[in-house]
């Protein structure tokens, strides 16, 4: 198909999720002809949303490019993004890398569809972790946060980008901090971004600062974030009686360290004694702080994330502003489905922030051919 100069550039999405990223493209000019995902909750979240939007539930690995082609009514894409589960590169899980059976090898699953589908450009997202992620699983202590380093770290990122090079594509990556786009969040993500043409990706220009300066504005607060919301409505999860018992002790913006010692190992079991920061235990955030990065559960013990002055897990429309999702994007399925949508999902204005520099070197690209 044959698209005018004035035609919107055109994306697919594998991965899709609650369409995070997919909402980003749109931002930038894009299209969006196509959305995939195993889950069925993501699904049904971009169907309400997007009722016109082709979607194809199921596994990736059984999903070609010869699908999406039809889907979409492209021959060749502008552009195809996905964000492949990033459990198995986490810092935070137990990093069991493409030896995780159901999930690792879903990366080179993208790369086989961008070899099929031969789009433009491709952008893939994924947790900070991919950068120093092995190629096989190993016992601690090297899988914790990188600290021992051997001829495994990084191993992954390695192979991905030697496979995206092997296939003819350009292929960068970008670590990049969600609050520095306007973001009320701290959410380090890496973005793994090629061209066709053999083309370098331009680095976003970061709108904001930790304290601000000449050129860039403040982080965001959670105060910020949530002017003017006023949804009473929205599903929330719960803390039990116990895990309330300790956060009411905790002050805005504080933690298990804010509480007596007793608590503390009380409070904590075995992981008083843990390492590392521990920052989420008993975490309650501040209406003038910058979120920290929004997991899928937030009543969780180790991953709290209560409301500033009530005695709640932050609920879903405000996570959902954290995310900067627009206040209408609706999500479908329980309680914990629309969490784990949420804090799964790429915040729109960091999907915008860099889908804006692919588009612009897209549309270069697509003036100098017809010149």
């Amino acid at each position: 198909m044959a698209h005018s100069a004035a035609a919107p550039l055109t994306a697919a999405s594998v991965f899709s999720g609650a369409m995070g990223l997919d909402i980003g493209l749109e931002m930038a000019g894009f299209a969006v002809r196509f959305v995939a995902d195993i889950d069925k909750s993501a699904i049904e979240t971009a169907r309400l949303n997007r009722p016109t939007i082709p979607y194809y539930l199921g596994d990736v690995r059984d999903l070609s490019g010869h699908h999406i082609e039809l889907a979409t009514g492209c021959p060749k894409l502008d552009l195809l993004t996905g964000g492949p589960p990033c459990q198995s590169f986490s810092t935070a899980g137990r990093r069991k890398s493409i030896s995780d059976s159901e999930n690792g090898p879903l990366v080179f699953e993208f790369v086989r569809l961008v070899n099929e589908l031969r789009p433009k450009a491709f952008v893939m997202e994924n947790v900070k972790g991919l950068l120093s992620a092995p190629l096989e699983w190993r016992a601690l202590p090297y899988n914790n946060n990188g600290k021992r380093i051997d001829n495994q770290y990084g191993a992954l990122l390695h192979e991905l980008m030697k496979k995206f090079h092997g296939i003819g594509y350009s292929a960068s990556t970008i670590q990049l901090n969600a609050a520095d786009f306007g973001v009320p969040q701290v959410r380090h993500r890496v973005f793994i971004i090629g061209f066709e043409n053999g083309e370098e990706p331009d680095r976003p220009e970061p709108t904001h600062s930790m304290g601000g300066d000449l050129l860039h504005r403040p982080w965001r607060t959670i105060r910020e974030a949530w002017h003017g919301l006023c949804d009473e409505t929205s599903l929330c999860a719960k803390f039990s009686e116990r895990k309330l018992s300790y956060l009411k002790m905790v002050p805005p913006g504080g933690n298990w360290r804010d509480l007596p010692e007793a608590v503390q190992r009380q409070s904590m079991g075995k992981a008083y004694h843990a390492k590392g920061g521990r920052t989420g235990y008993w975490r309650r955030l501040s209406f003038d702080e910058t979120a920290p990065t929004i997991l899928t559960e937030p009543q969780n013990a180790s991953t709290s994330l209560c409301h500033p002055t009530e005695h709640r897990p932050i609920n879903v429309r405000e996570a959902a502003r954290l995310q900067t999702f627009p206040d209408n994007w609706q999500f479908v399925g329980r309680t914990a489905e629309q969490y784990r949508l949420i804090g799964n999902a790429v915040p729109p204005l960091l999907a915008s922030a860099v889908a804006s520099v692919v588009s612009r070197q897209l549309l270069a690209s697509k003036a100098a051919k017809a010149a």
